[in-house]
């Protein structure tokens, strides 16, 4: 039995067969078996864009507005979803189609209801039946958003990234499994050609060291195998983050709890209300950090373990590619044994004809084996490199994204933590501020004159006759005064009643200050006093001397 091979010769085509359902989108476009014949114009209808919520699909073929048509002019399948229901077993989820393939046998189909378990079936199959191609990881069935409705969402969003990046795939478009998975009217049933070789034998090959002429292909396979460990360990990395952060998140739960507990038990009124506030606060910095935690294996904890299933389907995809290749060796090694033993029948004396002829059957069949793994071979190689550089390019979009997201999530998350601590900037203000008493101003007096206190002169009536006198008048208080005659404060001449003499205190008399009563505003007054220097002439050391004499 012969099987098609598409990197083969194109001799051998495939012919389908045609279709015995008859699945009708609309009435006005009955299925066929055979193509469409162009319909006529229509210009009186609008365009619609793929996309739009109503009607949900482009508009019919051969379309047009103005004499120029609508549809786009190279091969295409738009496939998008448009519900997603979850039950007891599996998601069930509702899609719509349309495609101007020759091989599909309709061009819109509407309200198709596939399975997650056929999802499943269908990438698994796709893998096998189109080794020549990477195809994506298909998205696991649930997120950990901490919702139901959150989770529907993305693994929507999730399944229809993939439909679309299979649709875009020029080798699995013309694929016949993607036109089954389509049509198919009661669930899709895949039609098995290769039986999937183990884990086991994979690795085998691997340890074989098959030798390889494409450098390229063989250090991918060795990045993707690195790219697959990394991106796996930092899920596993993110998730004990996450789960720290929400031990965070638990623990500054309870220290707001505690601390409106002792904000019960204090005597200070400020103290009281700051630490109330503080613990309302950290329990709302609890709750941001627990979301905080949540969004983080959301967004980058389940990319970066995509981002891992997805670098190992195409390392899958590569070690098909080395089967294929140590069965093209084998292959070349089978047609080298065939050309000797023909050779040995040459040199041979006693040749049967029926063993040259069995010879030469197998010799052919050598030959053409060896001949479709080549191109097998070759065609993988080509179709490989094109399909390494979408990979790539996908899975740098999908990281970029993923951190920018999280980036954005986090500095959301941290200015609300920010903006709860700064509200805790008048509470703790009021604990340290103390009650200031009001000052006591002196009444303005009523001649409009300045209000500092000046110092004033005391006039001295009696002059003094002789320094003895000095010491018997004693203009000087004996003790508690710092102009004192023990502190040094004497003058060089003795004052006459012209000369003034000068006192810190205001007031009509020089006595001591400690022995007046107080008066309002008195600090202020000393204060101005104290500032107050006077100026003395210095002392003769004879004048001294005999001064000092005489006092002693």
């Amino acid at each position: 039995m012969s099987m098609y091979d598409p990197l083969g010769s194109e001799a051998a085509a495939p012919t389908w067969g045609s279709p015995t359902h008859s699945r009708s989108p609309s009435p006005e476009a009955p299925r066929r078996s055979a193509p469409l014949p162009p319909a006529p114009l229509i210009t009186d209808k609008i365009p619609q864009i793929y996309g739009q919520p109503e009607p949900g699909l482009i508009t019919p073929q051969n379309s047009a507005v103005n004499g120029e048509r609508l549809e786009r002019p190279d091969q295409y399948l738009r496939v998008r979803i448009t519900a997603l229901d979850r039950n007891k077993k599996d998601i069930l989820i509702r899609l719509d189609a349309q495609t101007n393939l020759p091989n599909f046998s309709g061009q819109t189909y509407r309200n198709i209801s596939r399975s997650y378990g056929e999802f499943q079936r269908f990438a698994e199959t796709i893998i096998i039946s189109c080794p020549q191609t990477i195809v994506p990881a298909l998205p696991l069935a649930q997120t950990s958003a901490p919702s139901d409705e959150e989770d529907d969402r993305l693994v929507k969003h999730a399944i229809q990234k993939w439909i679309t990046r299979i649709c875009e795939n020029p080798v699995i478009l013309q694929d016949e499994e993607l036109r089954s998975f389509i049509e198919s009217d009661f669930g899709y049933q895949p039609n098995v050609r290769i039986k999937k070789k183990s884990t086991g034998g994979a690795l085998s090959i691997l340890r074989r060291n098959v030798p390889d002429d494409d450098k390229d292909l063989a250090n991918a396979r060795l990045d993707l195998t690195r790219l697959e460990m990394q991106f796996s360990e930092t899920a596993k990395a993110m998730d004990k983050l996450s789960k720290a952060k929400k031990a965070l998140a638990a623990a500054y739960s309870e220290l707001g709890t505690k601390l409106i507990s002792v904000a019960t038990a204090e005597q200070h009124q400020g103290l009281a209300t700051a630490e109330r506030k503080f613990g309302r606060v950290w329990h709302a910095a609890g709750d941001i950090i627990n979301s905080e935690a949540a969004a983080e294996c959301v967004i980058l904890g389940d990319s970066l373990g995509y981002q891992g299933m997805n670098a190992r389907s195409a390392k899958e995809t590569l070690i098909q590619r080395t089967q294929v290749l140590e069965e093209y060796q084998s292959a070349v090694k089978n047609t080298i044994a065939k050309r000797r033993a023909i050779e040995r029948l040459r040199a041979s004396s006693n040749i049967r004809p029926d063993k040259v002829d069995e010879a030469v059957e197998e010799l052919d069949e050598a030959t053409k084996q060896e001949d479709m793994l080549s191109k097998r071979v070759h065609g993988m190689g080509q179709n490989l490199h094109q399909a390494l550089a979408t990979h790539s390019r996908h899975a740098h979009e999908d990281v970029t994204l993923s951190l920018a997201e999280h980036a954005r999530a986090n500095i959301l998350y941290e200015r609300q933590v920010l903006r709860e601590l700064e509200t805790l900037r008048p509470d703790l203000r009021a604990i340290t501020k103390k009650p200031i008493p009001a000052p006591v101003i002196a009444p303005p007096p009523t001649n409009g004159a300045s209000v500092v206190p000046t110092p004033t002169v005391v006039p001295q009536t009696a002059p003094l006759a002789s320094s003895s006198s000095v010491h018997q008048q004693r203009p000087y208080p004996a003790s508690g005064s710092q102009t004192g005659p023990m502190s040094g404060q004497f003058t060089s001449q003795q004052p006459t009643p012209t000369q003034p003499i000068y006192s810190p205190l205001p007031g009509p008399s020089t006595s001591d200050p400690l022995s007046a009563s107080p008066r309002p505003g008195a600090s202020r007054v000393n204060v101005l006093a104290r500032s107050v220097q006077i100026e003395k002439p210095r002392l003769d050391p004879r004048e001294a001397a005999s001064k000092l004499a005489n006092f002693l």
